[in-house]
């Protein structure tokens, strides 16, 4: 018997930066499922429960805080890995409010389209596949 691949949500409301992530997961062998809003990928917990989600802390037509609540209320216990573009102060308050909820917060990626390499993102991939090593009994390669 195997074990099922490893499972992630992607909640951007940018769709460049969910094919970014996208294509990163997809590389590793992850499933994923991609979201522009959270309204409909909070709902999908109920369907299936990834081992990381990737969050925006901007998103357009919901607020990040409403989306850690709504985590917190279906006892999310994979890892929340959140992005920006900026805004540290904005990072910073859903930071306190997802780890006061009980959630798992992996350190954020500087989520832009660009060239701009970012050694954070090294870090969450190295959580996402000790979390799926640890959920699933095998390592995840590049």
């Amino acid at each position: 018997m195997t074990a099922a691949a490893p499972f992630a949500l992607i909640i951007d409301d940018q769709e460049a930066i969910c094919q970014i992530v996208a294509t990163a997961l997809a590389g590793l062998g992850v499933e994923f499922a991609t979201y522009l809003t959270a309204k409909p990928a909070i709902a999908s917990l109920d369907e299936r429960r990834p081992e990381v989600i990737f969050l925006d802390v901007a998103l357009d037509q919901s607020d990040a805080i409403d989306v850690l609540k709504g985590l917190s209320e279906k006892r999310y216990t994979g890892i929340v890995q959140l992005m920006s573009g900026g805004r540290p102060a904005l990072l910073e308050a859903v930071q306190r409010i997802g780890a006061r909820n009980g959630l798992l917060l992996a350190d954020f990626v500087q989520a832009r389209v660009g060239p701009e390499p970012n050694d954070s993102k090294q870090g969450a991939t190295s959580q996402f596949r000790e979390r799926a090593r640890m959920s699933h009994g095998r390592s995840i390669q590049d």
